[in-house]
């Protein structure tokens, strides 16, 4: 069985690069609650003290984790590019062999 294209066609993106991402914020929340469960061994100080520390911690890790993700989703868009996914004619056959 055998397909063919009626005319190249320009395949354009249809998924968007995030303009945006909250890990930071995510990671100081999820911070914030296993250190107050963890420093509620210690009573309310520990609690109160595990909650600033995870959220520094929650925090730094979910900005590693939003700029590791930008990184990985200009890769991608460039590997795309260069490839024919977003631009070019990917999956057309060459004049000759049609």
């Amino acid at each position: 069985m055998r397909f063919h294209k009626a005319k190249s066609e320009t395949v354009e993106s249809t998924k968007p690069p995030p303009s945006h991402t909250h890990g930071e914020e995510a990671g100081a929340v999820g911070g914030e609650i296993v250190g107050a469960v963890v420093g509620s061994m210690a009573g309310p100080p520990g609690a109160v003290t595990g909650m600033v520390l995870g959220a520094a911690a929650g925090a730094l890790i979910g900005k590693i984790l939003d700029e590791d993700a930008e990184q990985k989703s200009k890769h991608d868009q460039e590997l795309d590019e260069v490839i024919g996914v977003t631009k070019g004619n990917l999956g057309v056959a060459p004049r000759r062999a049609r």
